[in-house]
């Protein structure tokens, strides 16, 4: 693989001759496949330049434009995307792109909705913690359905398989719009949508109208969004719909006493799911008996479930059903249960008050409504501002795995 990278360089580069040694040395490459800018920050006229080199890399297949904007006027960096994503719609083989830890929000969506409704090739998206808010979602959302008639009109058969879109404050609002673009696709393999502020209704729509209808998922993760039983319920419903399931994250996300006890049932009643290795449910309220049931499931339907993390719930790390857990995987040969240093215990009736103040009733969601359209209007006037980057070691991860492909 050719490969052409100043990642991690700290460069600022605002102008044509500030960037052109770069693209020299770019130019001269033959047949570049990875192109990996991430880490400098780049003005107007410096992405023009890089634009212009980029419509001639004919071999393209993953671009990494992660934090590039560090330092720039909000106001700059509209002008500068459009330049690069007009540019990589020229590169036919582009299927990865990253464009994470990038101050997006409301202000950036016209030519990020552009690039993404209109690149056929795309098949691996990464774009976590860019402040896109529930507007900006929306409009991600509705890009990535209308990329599939996209794929039909230029005859491309490649699928859209991969989509981060983690710490992106998603919210409620913007999940009718997901669900949608999930079930109009239904080709969805990885899908990262943690740190979103996603609550149990919009957590619930997600799973019903979208993922219910993504068959082809191996890899979902929704941590640290907030399921309550609500949500629980939802996933216990629509999990027998994921046969090829390998890693499913739904840590932090105040699933309950009740709704590990849901999970635990709806994993005993599926068809043993061979290709299921990672669950992870820390931090998520489940008592006893909710662990006991997830056991009882994984020793009947997850054969080859090689990690479980339970860290944090409430029950107790001396508990009779860790060291049956435990045991059956060493007699199994492989397996391994993280360490229970964080376990808490508290009645179901305790839970049951902390559940009842994060559900709204009739009343609250009927003034949610009529709010709704308010709420958005400020939450665009806020997503125009900067947002830290702070980077995700799990997304530089996939990034890493994706230029593989």
């Amino acid at each position: 693989m050719s490969i052409f990278s100043i990642a991690g360089k700290g460069l600022k580069l605002d102008s044509a001759d500030d960037i052109q040694p770069y693209l020299d040395e770019l130019t001269a490459l033959n047949n570049v496949q990875h192109i990996n800018i991430m880490g400098n920050t780049i003005g107007i006229a410096a992405s023009e330049a890089l634009g212009e080199a980029l419509k001639k890399q004919h071999s393209l297949e993953s671009i990494n434009l992660s934090d590039l904007f560090t330092g720039r006027l909000r106001e700059e960096i509209p002008e500068s995307l459009d330049a690069i994503l007009t540019a990589l719609l020229s590169c036919k083989k582009l299927h990865t792109v990253d464009l994470s830890d990038n101050a997006f929000g409301i202000m950036t969506i016209d030519p990020l909705e552009k690039f993404l409704s209109q690149h056929a090739p795309l098949q691996h998206l990464i774009l976590a913690n860019n402040g896109l808010g529930p507007a900006a979602g929306i409009r991600v959302a509705h890009a990535l359905e209308n990329l599939l008639d996209a794929k039909k009109a230029a005859g491309d058969e490649s699928k859209l398989v991969t989509v981060v879109c983690g710490r992106n404050r998603l919210e409620n609002g913007s999940m009718e719009a997901w669900a949608k673009f999930l079930a109009a696709h239904g080709t969805i393999k990885e899908l990262r949508l943690p740190q979103n502020g996603i609550r149990p209704d919009g957590i619930k729509h997600l799973l019903l109208h979208g993922l219910s209808n993504s068959p082809a998922i191996e890899k979902l993760d929704l941590q640290d969004n907030t399921f309550t039983e609500i949500g629980a319920s939802a996933l216990a419903e629509v999990i027998s719909n994921w046969p090829k399931i390998n890693d499913l994250g739904i840590s932090d996300c105040l699933l309950s006493a009740k709704g590990g006890r849901l999970l635990g049932d709806a994993l005993s009643k599926l068809s043993p799911l061979e290709s299921f290795e990672y669950l992870r449910l820390q931090y998520n309220e489940i008592e006893l008996n909710g662990a006991e049931k997830i056991f009882n499931a994984i020793k009947i339907n997850l054969p080859n479930l090689k990690f479980l993390e339970l860290n944090g719930n409430r029950f107790s790390e001396d508990d009779e059903i860790v060291n049956e857990i435990n045991n059956f995987f060493e007699e199994r040969g492989f397996g391994e249960l993280d360490e229970l240093d964080d376990m808490e215990i508290e009645s179901e009736e305790e839970l049951t008050e902390s559940e009842e103040e994060l559900t709204e009733s009739e009343e609250e969601a009927e003034v949610r409504e009529r709010l709704n359209e308010s709420i958005l209007k400020d939450a665009e006037e806020e997503e125009g501002s900067n947002v830290a980057t702070e980077k995700s070691k799990s997304v530089d991860q996939l990034a890493d795995e994706l230029r593989k492909l």
